[in-house]
């Protein structure tokens, strides 16, 4: 068990089991209503831009929610909360404006779980008659995040950040099945994703 949960091959097809592609075009999102941007994390920083930055996770989602409300023009929305005081919503807006230039029109800083980004939301966006958007996260996530987004009303135009699905053309060779430390955490961060996906559910 532990040799089929260190290879490279399990954790390539867990992570393919979680991806659906998204297929949608720049006028495709601009049918929606505004985006919504999910948080992923925060890291203590030694730059000298600020004492909290955005983990690596989050930068990747912050880059493509930049491109997207520059070529849709969408109102954005972050959502999430932090245990160190300062809310990850307020650290990626910053450093959305700081390095992307892009504005952030509302932010939910209240939500610690995915299941509160999207209950925490409902209320801001609601009140705009908003109910159409463009949802923001990693191709991972996705899955459990519109299943929820779409239980508070939602209608979703989802935005995947990630490389998609390992094309068919990709051979295998003798390195997928050598045991890998790094596919051992990818292969658990998979199940967790999709344990709480099955919990949410």
């Amino acid at each position: 068990m532990l040799y089929i949960f260190s290879i490279p091959y399990t954790s390539q097809k867990l992570h393919d089991s979680l991806v659906t592609e998204d297929n949608l075009s720049i006028e495709d999102y601009k049918s929606a209503q505004a985006i919504v941007l999910l948080s992923g994390g925060l890291r203590d920083s030694k730059e000298l831009f600020g004492k909290l930055a955005i983990s690596e996770i989050a930068l990747e989602r912050v880059r493509y929610a930049a491109f997207l409300q520059k070529e849709t023009g969408l109102p954005l929305l972050i959502t999430g909360s932090s245990p160190k005081g300062t809310s990850e919503a307020a650290v990626m807006k910053k450093e959305l404006e700081q390095f992307f230039h892009i504005p952030t029109q509302w932010l939910e800083e209240k939500a610690k779980t995915t299941a509160e980004n999207a209950k925490f939301s409902k209320p801001i966006l609601e009140k705009e008659g908003i109910n159409k958007i463009v949802l923001v996260t990693n191709q991972w996530h996705m899955q459990r995040a519109r299943m929820l987004f779409e239980r508070e009303g939602f209608k979703i135009l989802p935005a995947s950040v990630g490389a998609g699905k390992m094309p068919e053309t990709y051979g295998l060779n003798v390195f997928y099945f050598i045991p890998q430390s790094g596919a051992l955490h990818s292969n658990m961060h998979a199940l967790k994703e999709w344990i709480g996906y099955w919990k949410e559910k």
